[in-house]
C-alpha cells in the first residue's frame, strides 16, 4: 500500500521498457493503457496532413469549432464546456480555481485526483473502498457524508479506474443533492463512459446542478493519447471561472482540429463500442477460467484482476515482460497491495496471446 509522498506512476510507458527489454516499442504489446484497441479513426492521419501548414499559426485560444462539435456530440451548449490538455491539466486547474477546504476521494482510484490536492496543500480525505468489494453502497455513502462539509468536494471517477465498478445515474443525483445541501461540490471523471453501452453519464445534468463538474476524455475512446483531449463540462458560471486559469494555448493545432473531426465519425463510435462490449466478455470470461486469478467483471475497457495464488503482481509482470507483455500491477495505488493488477481490453489476437502467457506462467 502507497503512501501519500509516493511518486504518482501510471501505465503506457512502452518507450521505458522498450530500452528496458532492447526491442522496438512497437512490438510491445502494452495492456497496461486503457487505450481503444482498434487505433484511431481513419479521418486523423488526414486532419494532420491536410493541416500540416497550420503549425506556423498559434491555435485557436477559445476552440470554438471544436466547443461547438463537442457540444453536439454530448448534447449541452458550447458554453458549458472547456476544452482542455487531457484530463490532468483540467483536475489542476479546478482545484486551482475552486480550493476547496476539503476533498474527499473514494478509493482505490485515478492518482492525479489526491496528486493535485495535495501539490496544493488541499485536506485530503481517502476513503477505502475494499471493505465494500469496491462498489458504492449504502455504506460508503453514509462514509462519504460524514465527512462531507460546506465547500468540500466529493470526487468519483464513473466506471472506475482501475476497478472498472460503474455508479447508476440515479445514485449519483442522490449523492448530488447531498452535496448540495453541504453547499459543496461534486467532480465526476467520465473518462471511460463512452465504452459502456447502457451510459450512465450525468453530462446532460450539468446546467441543472450549480455545483456539478464533469469530465470527459477523447484519449481513451479516440486512442489520441499523445495528442492530449479532454473536457470539462459545467454550469457556464462555474466554466467561466475555471477557465481564467487555463493557459491560452492549451489545445494545440493539431489537437483542435482532430478533436473537432473524430467526435462526428459515427461509424467509428459504434464499431468500438460493439467491439468492446463483446471482447471484453470474452476477455473476462477466459481470464475468470485461469487458476490463481480472479477477475472483477469489467463494465468500461478494461479489467480489474485480483490474485489469488502466490505470486505478486510485481513477479507477474516481471515474468511476463520476458514476452514483450505489459500489465499496469495496482499496488501502488491507494489501499490496493501487491496483489492487483489491470490489463486493458485489446484484439482478440492479442488479449489470446496475454491468456496464454498467464497460463504457461500460473501453470
Amino acid at each position: 500500500m502507497r503512501g501519500p509522498d509516493t511518486m504518482v506512476l501510471h501505465g503506457g510507458n512502452v518507450y521505458k521498457a522498450a530500452k528496458q527489454l532492447n526491442m522496438p516499442y512497437n512490438k510491445i504489446l502494452d495492456f497496461s493503457a486503457n487505450i481503444n484497441p482498434l487505433g484511431f479513426p481513419d479521418v486523423v492521419r488526414q486532419v494532420i496532413i491536410n493541416h500540416i501548414n497550420d503549425i506556423v499559426h498559434y491555435p485557436d485560444t477559445e476552440q470554438m469549432e471544436l466547443k461547438k462539435v463537442a457540444a453536439e456530440y454530448y448534447g449541452i451548449n458550447p458554453e458549458n464546456l472547456l476544452p482542455g490538455n487531457g484530463s490532468v491539466e483540467l483536475i489542476n486547474i479546478i482545484m486551482e480555481a475552486l480550493r476547496p477546504s476539503k476533498v474527499i476521494i473514494p478509493a482505490p482510484t485515478f492518482s492525479e485526483y489526491a496528486h493535485s490536492c495535495r501539490t496544493r496543500g488541499i485536506k485530503t480525505e481517502l476513503i477505502d473502498m475494499t471493505k465494500n468489494n469496491f462498489e458504492w453502497d449504502m455504506e460508503l455513502f453514509e462514509r462519504a457524508e460524514k465527512l462531507m462539509d460546506k465547500n468540500s468536494m466529493l470526487v468519483l471517477c464513473n466506471p472506475n479506474n482501475p476497478t472498472g465498478k460503474l455508479i447508476l445515474k440515479n445514485d449519483i443525483i442522490n449523492m448530488l443533492e447531498l452535496v448540495k445541501e453541504k453547499r459543496s461540490f461534486l467532480l465526476l471523471d467520465e473518462a471511460f463512459m463512452d465504452f459502456v453501452i447502457n451510459s450512465q453519464s450525468l453530462i446532460k445534468e450539468v446546467e441543472k446542478h450549480k455545483n456539478l463538474i464533469i469530465l470527459r476524455s477523447l484519449t481513451k475512446f479516440f486512442a489520441l493519447p499523445g495528442l492530449r483531449v479532454g473536457f470539462a463540462a459545467s454550469n457556464s458560471e462555474l466554466i467561466q471561472k475555471i477557465s481564467e486559469l487555463k493557459d491560452p494555448w492549451n489545445i494545440n493545432t493539431f489537437a483542435g482540429l482532430v478533436g473537432s473531426e473524430v467526435l462526428k465519425d459515427k461509424n467509428y463510435i459504434e464499431l468500438t463500442k460493439k467491439f468492446i462490449s463483446q471482447e471484453k466478455e470474452y476477455f473476462w470470461g477466459t481470464l475468470n477460467d485461469i487458476r490463481g486469478i480472479s477477475p472483477f467483471h469489467p463494465e468500461a475497457n478494461f479489467v480489474f484482476v485480483r490474485i489469488t495464488g502466490e505470486i505478486t503482481s510485481d513477479a507477474l509482470a516481471q515474468k511476463l515482460k520476458k514476452y514483450g507483455i505489459l500489465i499496469r500491477r495496482c499496488g501502488n495505488f491507494d489501499f490496493l497491495d501487491d496483489n492487483f493488477f489491470r490489463v486493458a481490453v485489446r484484439k482478440r489476437e492479442e488479449n489470446d496471446i496475454l491468456i496464454n502467457a498467464l497460463i504457461s506462467i500460473l501453470s
